[in-house]
């Protein structure tokens, strides 16, 4: 007991160290205005008594919540009668009942703060979150019962995706998928001496993916060394749809990571503001860069496709665009925070500002550049996957054709392929950029370099060299295609800007616009009520020592991972099958994809929290229960909320385009916009969707970096 009391006093000694700044706060300063001026003003206008005492940054929450609330319940009630009750004849809802709860806590707030008395935030919270809950819920289309009615169906699927098809057994002239159970025999039966049913070979559909050798015309290269004759034939390995995909995710890094260095230097503010004019170009840039990686890959595949055509080229265009922007942005803001030394040092000896960069911001920025140039390569490569939807090329365009097919095994085969190679990809990103960032004692040059390093130098070159080519032959570049677009593509530009503002339009995209917000609120929501209990298996620190507790460790980090690796838009043709086309199954996508990443953020949190708590309760005797409430939750609720805000952040992102595999939303109506060629239509959308996510990044980033 004398370990727990002398923790709790530590605690209560934070906690009570902490109470009396508030109450400094609250009672030795005199209010501004009275309590019955606070109560009047609050009365008229929610977050206005707040104000008066000076509580600014409470009184817009609650103005807001006040404000964005009043707007909901009209729209929701107007457009889709959510809530809807009779009383007297009258037609009305009752989620007005919320908001005026929400008004009368508000005038209690301010109040009590005008009283200098200390008034907690959680009603409010409560209020605000019943009304945007409970609509949406509804405009996503929530209907819990098709989980149950159409239950057998999932379960066709499930049992589908559970058996790829990666192996064919041929029997009494016949082929057919070979799937776990079938292999079991067939090993069972080898083990056993007995004659298998017949014989097993890899399947054309994995083959598809991975690739197979054929016979094809000798290039002039392989008759240049004598490896085949002129005119004749030989065995060459023809990638599939998976090695196209890493292609073109490698490509366009390659291509962005060269294309962001010089575009950085413009957007970097200590950079720009040493040139005449500079600060302008810098603000420019800037909002370039903002407004490009505001719009997602898939969108810009679909203009893409009108400039060079379907092909795996189109998707390393639209994946190039994206990942300028975004790696410019970090390539910037890595330059404005370096050494200002080097930079003084270098500008007093007169040099100008290319001999600066050289000498004095090169050096400092090149470990963080390639760090982020993996970083982008891992980001790629998932978004890879699926820019086949509407490109073409690549894994993504394997998935609609055999989905609709209705080749559920075959996109099987494709869902374990690309979490596998993702998985892989995800691991090497992680270790180089490791070895990138740590620090590491400046090796001897005064010696010679060994012979071995001089050739394993080259041989990496010449490796990397050989990769490349390959990679630009089988991403079929054409710099030919680039600067001969297609003949409607200089009008498609013209009628993507000339955006329709027609109130019909405008109405119709904002509608689906607000659907797309509540859906991502809805999947961060699932998803890390689901996450929660899972990142604590998954943190190391928790789960013990024991041969079972490591067992649960990594067959939980495992799930994570696996999930993580595939996007959301491939787990949309999944839920569409069993909830059907809509919100609804759009919802559960983004869900999976919550639940995987917030699980593994978690789970990272709980690991790096402080064990000084931990020791200090379970020296006392605590069990695990006791230990987690009072001892690691106190500490990682900070984060998880910042957690929760970036997911959602991201969420919102995803959730602009998941509509075109069929979940609803924004997407939904941009690719049918594009469908009916009405691009000064989907123009409206994109311009949309840019203030959405624009607003939602600044809100994102403040709130966190209030948090953390």
């Amino acid at each position: 007991m004398g370990y727990r009391s002398t923790w709790q006093h530590k605690r209560n000694s934070r906690f009570l160290s902490f109470k009396p700044n508030m109450t400094t706060l609250g009672n030795t300063r005199t209010s501004p205005i009275s309590p019955a001026l606070a109560t009047i003003s609050s009365l008229l206008l929610p977050g206005l008594g707040q104000f008066l005492v000076g509580k600014w940054s409470r009184a817009l929450l609650i103005f807001l919540a006040a404000a964005v609330s009043v707007f909901l319940i009209q729209w929701s009630f107007i457009t889709q009668k959510i809530g809807t009750v009779t009383i007297g004849g009258f037609g009305t809802s009752w989620l007005w009942l919320p908001l005026i709860l929400l008004w009368l806590w508000n005038i209690l707030d301010a109040r009590a703060l005008s009283a200098n008395k200390i008034s907690t935030f959680f009603p409010g919270i409560l209020f605000t979150a019943l009304i945007l809950y409970v609509i949406a819920w509804n405009v996503t289309d929530v209907k819990l019962s098709r989980l149950v009615e159409r239950f057998n169906d999932a379960r066709t699927v499930a049992t589908n995706l559970l058996n790829p098809d990666m192996i064919t057994l041929s029997a009494n002239g016949q082929d057919q998928i070979c799937a776990w159970s079938c292999m079991s025999t067939y090993i069972s039966d080898r083990v056993a001496g007995r004659t298998p049913a017949g014989t097993i070979r890899v399947s054309d559909n994995l083959l598809d993916i991975i690739g197979r050798m054929k016979l094809l015309p000798a290039s002039s290269w392989q008759i240049n060394l004598g490896l085949a004759k002129p005119g004749g034939k030989i065995n060459t390995f023809v990638g599939g749809s998976m090695i196209e995909t890493i292609a073109m995710g490698l490509m366009a890094t390659i291509f962005s990571t060269i294309l962001a260095i010089p575009i950085s230097f413009f957007a970097a503010h200590n950079i720009m503001s040493k040139l005449p004019g500079g600060t302008a170009i810098y603000y420019v840039t800037r909002g370039i860069l903002n407004i490009v990686r505001a719009i997602d890959t898939i969108v810009w595949g679909l203009i893409v496709i009108v400039w060079v055509g379907l092909g795996a080229f189109a998707g390393v265009i639209a994946l190039t665009i994206h990942s300028v922007a975004a790696l410019a942005k970090l390539f910037s803001e890595e330059i404005e925070h370096i050494d200002a030394g080097p930079i003084e040092a270098v500008t007093a000896t007169g040099a100008n500002l290319v001999q600066t960069i050289r000498y004095a911001v090169i050096p400092q920025i090149v470990p963080s550049f390639l760090s982020y140039s993996l970083l982008r390569w891992d980001i790629n490569m998932r978004s890879a996957t699926v820019i086949g939807f509407v490109a073409g090329g690549g894994i993504g365009f394997f998935v609609i054709e055999t989905v609709r097919m209705g080749g559920y095994q075959q996109y099987a085969t494709a869902l374990w392929v690309v979490a596998i190679v993702i998985i892989l990809v995800d691991y090497i990103s992680e270790k180089w950029r490791g070895s990138i960032l740590n620090d590491q004692p400046q090796k001897d040059q005064t010696g010679h370099r060994p012979l071995w390093r001089a050739l394993r130098t080259a041989f990496y070159v010449v490796l990397g060299l050989a990769a490349f080519i390959y990679c630009w032959n089988i991403a079929e570049i054409s710099i030919k295609s680039m600067l001969n677009p297609g003949k409607n593509f200089g009008q498609l530009v013209l009628d993507f800007v000339s955006i329709d503002l027609s109130a019909k339009i405008v109405q119709a995209v904002f509608q689906q616009i607000l659907v797309t917000i509540f859906q991502a609120m809805l999947a961060t929501t699932l998803g890390a009520a689901l996450a929660f209990p899972f990142s604590i298996l998954a943190a190391k620190n928790l789960t013990g020592r024991s041969r079972l507790s490591l067992w649960i460790y990594y067959a939980t980090r495992a799930v994570l991972n696996l999930l993580r690796s595939i996007e959301a838009l491939l787990y949309v043709v999944i839920f569409i099958f069993w909830v059907g086309i809509g919100p609804f199954a759009g919802m559960l996508a983004l869900a999976v994809t919550s639940f995987a990443l917030i699980g593994k953020l978690f789970s990272e949190a709980i690991e790096n929290i402080d064990t000084g708590p931990i020791e200090a309760i379970s020296s006392t005797g605590a069990g695990r229960l006791q230990m987690i409430t009072y001892a690691i939750l106190p500490q990682i609720v900070p984060p998880f909320v910042s957690y929760l805000i970036y997911q959602w952040d991201i969420n919102i992102r995803m959730a602009t385009i998941i509509g075109f595999a069929g979940g609803g939303g924004i997407g939904l109506t941009l690719t049918t916009f594009f469908g009916s060629l009405q691009y000064h239509k989907a123009g409206t959308v994109v311009a949309f969707i840019v203030v959405v996510v624009a607003l939602m990044d600044f809100a994102s980033a403040k709130l966190r970096h209030s948090l953390i």
